[in-house]
């Protein structure tokens, strides 16, 4: 099933993911007409299916063939599935260089994290919580809403995960911490030496410097947290072109 506004529109079965959120998502980036992190992206969504009861499995064959058919070589490619509906949407990919230079600015939410529900780890339509906090969030002028769980430990962002360096280590949250693992998570691992902990607000003010991660946006700096002001970014702009030149080769 390929949904997308002015290409084509097929029909939608109604059933426990519309009712109840009983679904996953994948958001991929398209980058010169090809989808990066495919692999981990398929066989996150099909894991999470197994762990959710969905008897059903996604093939790479399916989401490259969707690709075809929308026929668009940049941008940002969304799959939703549900019991009864594989549905695939585009649009464009809106992070532009200024962004990047400006950084983000970051702010706590109130709400916490639970870290022992099992939704927490999962991209599910259950996703209300975090819609929620990066709106308000973004009205209020920050650009992402960072959670802390039931122990105020540092867990992730509304739409990211969170590193930060101090003393030029790189540190980020246990995903026992409550939190979903990233497919540019996994790349910064693969790729560098990071430590694993449990980590305060406190932590996070006293570092040198923060980043976040997603599958569309990448590495982003953060500039300002919680009032203040992070000038110092030298080792995540060697991280960020480090990753440019390997989404620019990779296959």
């Amino acid at each position: 099933m390929l949904v997308n506004g002015e290409l084509r529109e097929d029909k939608i079965s109604i059933d426990n993911g519309f009712y109840f959120g009983e679904g996953l998502f994948e958001t991929m980036l398209i980058y010169n007409n090809r989808i990066l992190f495919l692999k981990e992206h398929i066989d996150r969504i099909n894991e999470g299916l197994k762990t959710i009861g969905i008897d059903k499995r996604i093939e790479e064959k399916e989401v490259i063939n969707a690709l075809k058919e929308l026929k668009f070589k940049d941008g940002v490619l969304k799959l939703v599935v549900s019991e009864k509906n594989n549905i695939f949407t585009w649009r464009k990919n809106n992070y532009t260089e200024a962004i990047y230079d400006n950084g983000f600015k970051l702010k706590i939410s109130s709400l916490r994290r639970n870290k022992d529900s099992i939704v927490t780890y999962l991209k599910s339509l259950n996703y209300l919580d975090n819609i929620l906090e990066h709106r308000k969030c973004k009205e209020e002028g920050y650009d992402e809403v960072l959670f802390l769980n039931s122990d105020n430990e540092i867990a992730e962002g509304s739409v990211s995960n969170i590193f930060f360096i101090k003393d030029n280590t790189i540190y980020t949250p246990d995903i026992n911490c409550g939190l979903l693992n990233g497919t540019i998570r996994k790349y910064i691992f693969k790729n560098y030496s990071v430590v694993e902990g449990k980590f305060s607000k406190d932590e996070l003010l006293k570092s040198d410097e923060i980043f976040l991660t997603n599958s569309v946006m990448g590495i982003m700096p953060v500039s300002k947290f919680e009032g203040r002001i992070f000038k110092e970014k030298e080792v995540t702009y060697n991280i960020i072109n480090d990753y440019k030149s390997y989404i620019g080769h990779a296959k």
